[in-house]
């Protein structure tokens, strides 16, 4: 038996919906995604970060691989092992939105100037 997804939903933070499927941050849309394209929705943990980027955590491997599929080619992906928990493997699926040419951007604020002309953030350091 794989390891248990809803073990995930512990806190107050995660939501959860039918099918051990539990979910932390900005979710609907890759959910969405992986609906319309086949993937079944049951015994995963989604943490989006953003509507752009997050993890599937998932309990075996081929589970992983045919998320990343599924989200192919409208996001990039990478497959890994995740970690061991109560002694069995846990694997997940990265995923980053890729613009309409495909290629992916860094969606992270790296520079901040605010409306008074006072920079507060250059090259992702914040300035004093």
């Amino acid at each position: 038996m794989p390891f248990d997804m809803s073990k995930f939903g512990d806190s107050k933070w995660v939501r959860t919906h039918p099918n051990r499927v539990c979910a932390h941050g900005s979710t609907e849309p890759v959910l969405s995604v992986l609906d319309v394209r086949g993937f079944e929705l049951h015994d995963l943990f989604l943490i989006g970060f953003n509507d752009s980027c997050g993890t599937i955590v998932l309990p075996t491997e081929s589970r992983a691989e045919n998320a990343a599929a599924a989200l192919e080619p409208a996001f990039a992906t990478q497959v890994y092992l995740f970690g061991n928990r109560d002694g069995e493997d846990v694997w997940a699926t990265d995923y980053t939105r890729r613009d309409i040419d495909g290629s992916e951007p860094n969606r992270f604020l790296t520079n901040v100037t605010l409306k008074d002309g006072t920079v507060v953030l250059r090259d992702g350091r914040w300035v004093r």
